[in-house]
């Protein structure tokens, strides 16, 4: 199967052609017009198909063509979760492997079922030397199609038990098998979308752009194709929202709501069409959509709590994310949860809360080593140095985000931490710094058409800047109004600067002294109306 530039394969003419013949098919007609019946969609017409023809192929002596079409049976059955009845056919291939004409060409399959099945039970590290085994029985006999399954669930395996390097060299290397041409179409389908899925899931963009790209080369190529259109076309717009092709995510997104049949995949298909309708502004319609991935069974965090947030529905908002916290999965789920827990516990003026929530991300990010994640890691910490009034320590996390985002060409995400740089400008004394970070961010907004973030962002660059008179308050000083600000006392203050309380309290005279006011409480409100400390 040749990705680029290859025929295009009518499956449709090709499943008409064979069911109008199917009383005078052979074996071998009978396992093609399993998997034509399959691609078009008529799973009851594919399961009879490779029934028949696993007989046809006993009937012939042909033991391992049989095996072949009682696994694509049993892996068609438990794609579309009829677990049941996969089971079932999964047992009558290992009946058939132990009958006494079996041979090398039937061990891959024992092997590759073992490790399926130990997968699903939930045990990863049991699962890898079982793929291995099936991978290097399947390599022995020439099945490039098992080899491809046998190393795509290896990988997944590896990286979900935490060694994420092996596991992406192995789905790189599924990627260069199909892309060689090695893999036939039936081996490369739930290749193409296992992959791709695992990459999405772990945060790591840039395979997952370019694998994106090439699997929807290959659906492209397969007229009438449906197991995979759906997935595939999510694919895309998951990619493309990030490229800011907003426009044609959200085409993409409802073209797979009005069409798809399976329940898991509509249901992702609404949260993306929702999240799109969210950041633009939509919130009438993402409503709507995020209701309905949830009648699916879509978890719909953490953009319904980014959805109250837009609203000023804090308390909503994080309702939503603790729940959400308490069930997080992959590692670029538990990111948007943890980087929108940053967010809105920030909102919510709860510096602790959005601090915990930075560091786990961090620790997501060292364990995975992704772009995505890095910067999603650099952007929180950056953040929260911020709010905790130290914006020195703010910027270099700040720009580190930034330089990942455009590596990643993701312009949303780059623009809202150019945002982020502007408040910690602003908030180190540098105002004109900050008004060209603004400026530069809003084109890009306005552009995107991000109606909630421009809204934020006005609002930010609508704050009053630094007074022209300034008090004459030293920086030390200007640290020390910001914690009075927040209501700390002098012992506080005095172990988070490593001061003596003796000189917290000479500080704070001093400052009641410039700004000319009688009180703590009223140095805290001329703090906030000259804009001498962030806003919380």
């Amino acid at each position: 199967m040749a990705i680029r530039g290859a025929p295009v394969v009518d499956w449709t003419g090709r499943f008409d052609d064979l069911v109008a013949r199917e009383a005078l098919l052979d074996a071998t007609e009978l396992d093609e017009l399993g998997q034509a019946a399959w691609f078009t969609g008529r799973d009851d017409v594919s399961a009879r198909a490779w029934e028949r023809a696993h007989l046809a192929f006993l009937d012939a002596g042909d033991l391992a063509a049989a095996v072949r079409c009682v696994f694509w049976l049993g892996f068609t059955l438990s794609e579309h979760g009829d677990e049941v009845r996969a089971r079932t056919w999964m047992g009558r291939l290992f009946e058939l492997c132990g009958r006494p004409d079996g041979d090398e060409r039937t061990e891959p399959f024992q092997a590759l079922c073992r490790a399926v099945a130990r997968f699903a039970q939930g045990d990863l590290e049991g699962s890898v030397p079982l793929y291995r085994e099936a991978s290097a029985l399947a390599a022995a006999v020439g099945d490039d199609d098992l080899d491809a399954l046998a190393t795509m669930g290896l990988g997944r395996s590896l990286v979900r038990i935490g060694r994420a390097e092996e596991g992406f060299d192995c789905l790189d290397r599924v990627m260069l098998m199909i892309g060689s041409d090695r893999v036939s179409d039936r081996a490369a389908g739930p290749a193409f979308c296992a992959v791709v899925a695992s990459l999405l899931a772990r945060g790591d963009l840039e395979r997952a752009r370019v694998w994106t790209r090439d699997l929807g080369d290959w659906c492209d190529s397969q007229r009438g194709l449906e197991p995979f259109r759906g997935e595939c076309t999510l694919h895309r717009a998951t990619v493309m929202q990030l490229g800011g092709e907003w426009a044609a995510a959200a085409r993409a997104a409802e073209q797979v709501c009005g069409t798809e049949k399976r329940t898991e995949t509509l249901g992702n298909a609404w949260y993306r069409a929702a999240e799109l309708h969210r950041i633009a502004g939509r919130a009438a319609a993402a409503r709507d959509a995020f209701r309905q991935a949830a009648a699916l069974g879509r978890d719909v965090q953490p953009g319904l709590a980014l959805l109250h947030r837009d609203a000023g529905e804090l308390d909503s908002a994080w309702a939503g994310l603790a729940r959400a916290r308490a069930t997080m999965g992959g590692p670029a789920e538990r990111a948007e949860v943890l980087a929108a827990t940053v967010a809105v516990a920030l909102d919510r003026g709860r510096l602790a809360d959005a601090r915990a929530a930075a560091e786990e991300l961090t620790e997501c990010a060292a364990a995975f080593d992704t772009l995505c994640l890095r910067a999603q890691a650099a952007q929180a910490r950056g953040e929260v140095a911020l709010r905790d009034g130290h914006p020195d320590e703010a910027l270099p996390l700040l720009r580190a985000a930034w330089l990942d985002w455009r590596r990643l060409d993701a312009p949303h995400q780059a623009a809202l931490v150019r945002v982020d740089i502007g408040a910690a400008a602003r908030a180190a004394g540098d105002e004109e710094g900050a008004l060209l970070e603004f400026d530069a961010a809003r084109a890009v907004l306005e552009g995107l058409g991000a109606v909630p973030d421009l809204a934020r962002l006005e609002r930010l660059a609508a704050a009053s800047a630094p007074a022209s008179t300034d008090p004459g308050l030293s920086r030390r000083e200007r640290e020390v109004l910001e914690l009075v600000a927040r209501g700390w006392s002098n012992r506080r203050i005095a172990e988070r600067l490593f001061l003596s309380d003796r000189t917290v309290a000479r500080h704070v005279g001093s400052i009641l002294s410039k700004l000319g006011v009688p009180s703590r409480s009223a140095a805290t409100a001329y703090a906030y109306a000259h804009g001498l400390v962030a806003a919380t």
